[in-house]
């Protein structure tokens, strides 16, 4: 089974110096969501797309399909 890791944002994120309520703001992401994904849970396209935007990069830049260990 695959599963979306968002392990690339927040190293992201420490490389570009820049705190989770950063990009929360910049990106209108609310904090239910942003918990969401720091729990390895599903979001919409819309807030990858929305966060992409916000720092200026790919999808593949900040989210990774890799295999769930069982």
């Amino acid at each position: 089974m695959r599963v979306f890791s968002y392990k690339r944002l927040f190293k992201k994120l420490i490389d570009l110096d820049m705190t989770n309520n950063e990009l929360m703001e910049k990106a209108k992401v609310g904090k239910s969501t942003f918990y969401k994904m720091k729990n390895g849970q599903n979001v919409t396209t819309d807030v990858l797309l929305r966060i992409c935007n916000a720092l200026d990069c790919n999808i593949e830049e900040i989210v990774e399909c890799i295999k769930k260990e069982n």
